[in-house]
This record gives C-alpha cells, sequence and structure tokens, in this order.
C-alpha cells in the first residue's frame, strides 16, 4: 500500500491559518485527490472455490475398507448370476459366522445370533447329542426334573454354542441361566468386592433357583472381569471362588435341579484344573507376598481341592455324558 503525502491544505487548516479561501482549498483538494495513488483494496474478489479439496471424499477409507473385504461382491454381500438373479455372497455367511462367534465368546448367549441344528455351528453336532440336548429342553419345559448332561469336546466342536442354544430355547420361560465358568466366578467376586456379601447371596440363591443351570468351560478358570487389585488373580481361582462354585454346586445337586455342564478335560481332572494357578498368577504372587498386599499361596489348600473334587464328582453323577467328536463333526457337516 502507497503511502499518500500530506494535503498542505490540511496543515493550513490545522494551523488555524486566518488567510483561508474555500474556493483554493476546494481547488486544492479535488487536485489532491485526482493525483494521489490509490491504495490497494484489502481482500480482492475472485471467482475461484476457496477450498479445494486435497484427498478424496469423506468416507474413502470405509469404502475402500469394504471394497477389499470380497473380490466378488466388493463389500456389498450380494452377487448377480448370468440371469441376473441377485443371491447372497459367499462372504455373507463368513461374516455371520464370525460375528456369532464373537458374540458367544463374548457371553452374549440371549442377544447373540439366532441358532439351529439346520445351520452352522450346530449343524455339525452328532445326532446323539442334539437328541440329548432336545430331550433335556423339552422335558424342563414341562416342568420335570431330567437328569443333567455333561458335554465333553475338543475346541470348535460346538460345546459354547450348545450352550447357546439351550439358553435360547429355554429364554422366553425364563427357565435356564447360562454362565461362563470363569465369568461367574469373577462376577460373584466382584459382587463381594463391590456391593457385599449379601448381593452376592441373592445372586447365588438366583443360581439354586434356576430350573437349568448352564455352566461353559468348568475347567478354564479365564475370566473376562477385571480384578480389583492390579497385582490379583487374573487367570486363576481364589479359594474364595472355589467354596462358591462347589457350594453352588451342591445346594443344586441338593435340590435335585439339573445342570448342563461342558469341559474339554475328563470330568476327574476338572477340579485339579480349575484349582491350578497360572505362571502368571504365579509371579503375581509372588510379588503380592513380597510387597505385603496379599499371601495367595495360602488360598489354595488341599480341602478346598478335595470339596471342588467331591463337588464335580457329584455333578457328573447325577449327569449323562455326552462327548463331541471332532471326526463325527466333520462327518454331520459333510
Amino acid at each position: 500500500m502507497v503511502a499518500a503525502a500530506p494535503c498542505p491544505l490540511l496543515s493550513r487548516v490545522a494551523a488555524h491559518d486566518p488567510r483561508r479561501d474555500p474556493a483554493d482549498e476546494r481547488e486544492e483538494i479535488r487536485a489532491f485527490v485526482s493525483e494521489r495513488a490509490v491504495a490497494e483494496p484489502a481482500a480482492r474478489f475472485t471467482d475461484k472455490v476457496g477450498r479445494v479439496p486435497a484427498g478424496p471424499a469423506r468416507g474413502w477409507r470405509g469404502r475402500e475398507r469394504k471394497a477389499k473385504s470380497c473380490d466378488q461382491c466388493g463389500g456389498d454381500l450380494w452377487v448377480e448370476l448370468d440371469d441376473g438373479t441377485p443371491v447372497p455372497c459367499k462372504c455373507r455367511s463368513r461374516r455371520a459366522a464370525k460375528k456369532a462367534s464373537n458374540r458367544l465368546r463374548a457371553g452374549n448367549w440371549w442377544y447373540g445370533t439366532s441358532l439351529s441344528f439346520a445351520a452352522p455351528p450346530l449343524a455339525a453336532v452328532s445326532s446323539l447329542a442334539r437328541d440329548a440336548v432336545e430331550g433335556l429342553c423339552g422335558e424342563v419345559r414341562r416342568g420335570g426334573t431330567p437328569r443333567g448332561l455333561w458335554i465333553l469336546g475338543a475346541s470348535d466342536t460346538g460345546k459354547s454354542a450348545l450352550c447357546a442354544y439351550i439358553a435360547q430355547r429355554l429364554y422366553p420361560s425364563d427357565d435356564a441361566i447360562a454362565e461362563g465358568t470363569g465369568d461367574l466366578v469373577a462376577h460373584l467376586r466382584w459382587l463381594s468386592a463391590v456391593r457385599g456379601e449379601l448381593a452376592v447371596e441373592k445372586r447365588m440363591e438366583k443360581l439354586v433357583d434356576t430350573p437349568l443351570l448352564v455352566l461353559d468351560d468348568v475347567d478354564r478358570p479365564v475370566r473376562s472381569f477385571p480384578p480389583a487389585a492390579t497385582l490379583g488373580l487374573r487367570e486363576s481361582c481364589a479359594s474364595q471362588d472355589l467354596v462358591r462354585l462347589a457350594t453352588l454346586i451342591r445346594d443344586r445337586q441338593a435340590a435335585m435341579r439339573p445342570t448342563v455342564v461342558t469341559s474339554r478335560a475328563q470330568p476327574k481332572d476338572c477340579a485339579s484344573k480349575l484349582a491350578a494357578i497360572t505362571p502368571h498368577d504365579l509371579m503375581r504372587g509372588l510379588l503380592t507376598t513380597v510387597s505385603g498386599e496379599a499371601s495367595p499361596f495360602e488360598d489354595f489348600p488341599e480341602y478346598l481341592l478335595g470339596l471342588l473334587d467331591g463337588a464335580m464328582r457329584d455333578v457328573q453323577s447325577a449327569c449323562e455324558t455326552c462327548e463331541l467328536d471332532e471326526d463325527q463333526s466333520a462327518a454331520a457337516a459333510a
């Protein structure tokens, strides 16, 4: 911006010059305005776009991830045949199976995917297990007291899917409660620490009074609830957890109520596996013992292991054993 020269007329007005002539002043002002340099405007007018996009449109990452998810449908979950008929893509069933597996692993028994023996993953279950589960659900719905069921099988043989199926069949009539063993003992521990023993007793009473209790993975103490202490047991069960679990099983056996149990190990080995301390918890136990916070090694005396072993034997005597074989499951699926 060019600075304008000072006007002599203004300087004379500012000095209160008595020799003022209005006509001469107007002429000097006109000449000064016509001869001065024009200042640059502060902002120029332009018809161009103010912001030029530097990348793709909004949401391009999600569209790119969707397009790369499947080579056939491009993430649309539908493909067209030669005659133009739309049919579901194969990736649709894979996504549904993955979502169902994640929900079952998270313990979402009630609002997971709808399970049926005519579709995976229950389509691969043997006919013996299918008849045993259907008979148990029908007897419980009629108000009877059938024998329980102990389901044995390796990983990915459909044990958790069977638990979810039983829970979904008996949920409308409120005749079953399905729990993962590790999550159940962790929840009882959390209730005791946060809400007190009265809340634990109410929860235990509800578990005892339910017509059918489903305990998944009784040989795996892994739990998803966070511990109250930083160095507390995270993957193993403490003595109080073992006592509560054994008390729950004994009370249900005394009330003659059926229980469905699943495990990967044999029934005689479930108690020792459930009461075992993992290496990670062993290191945390050493740290808590040294720091003086707790003495976790005194929480596993032999009588507790015997108490839990006796409870497991009682359940086994009151249950029918049903073993899931991987070869039979593969043959049923074929």
